[in-house]
């Protein structure tokens, strides 16, 4: 009979963590930066009517992207306790409530293949997550 270490039970336990880890691997694909430059194209004077310091989709998407992993990895790694409360406060939004300059683009990222499956993927990921840190 096969011996099972302490985070494998951790995890066959914990429906959530279960479908967590099966999702992590569609959150580490490449960044879809050729979506996003389609997007700032397509949008561009909807760009352009933002300030310097609020235009930088990259910058903000990798942001919130990272935000929802790096809380995934303290959950996996067993340490929800240790998450920082600005984390998880960010967490509770998604990318156009944290960065509401581009609710330009909200109903309209779908056409974006990519980046449309980037989101997706974090946004599951980010209510799993929140399932996990509100209990």
């Amino acid at each position: 009979m096969k011996q099972y270490s302490k985070e494998e039970r951790r995890l066959k336990m914990n429906p959530i963590l279960q479908k967590l880890n099966s999702i992590k691997p569609n959150l580490e694909k490449p960044f879809p930066y050729t979506d996003s430059y389609k997007i700032q194209y397509d949008f561009r004077n909807e760009f352009l009517n933002l300030s310097a310091e609020k235009n930088c989709l990259n910058a903000d998407f990798n942001t919130y992207c990272m935000n929802i992993a790096g809380t995934l990895s303290y959950v996996l790694k067993g340490k929800i306790d240790t998450i920082p409360d600005r984390q998880i406060q960010i967490l509770q939004m998604s990318f156009f409530d944290v960065f509401n300059q581009y609710k330009f683009i909200e109903n309209k990222y779908t056409r974006y293949k990519e980046y449309s499956e980037a989101y997706q993927n974090y946004e599951e990921a980010r209510k799993l997550l929140l399932l996990l840190v509100r209990e």
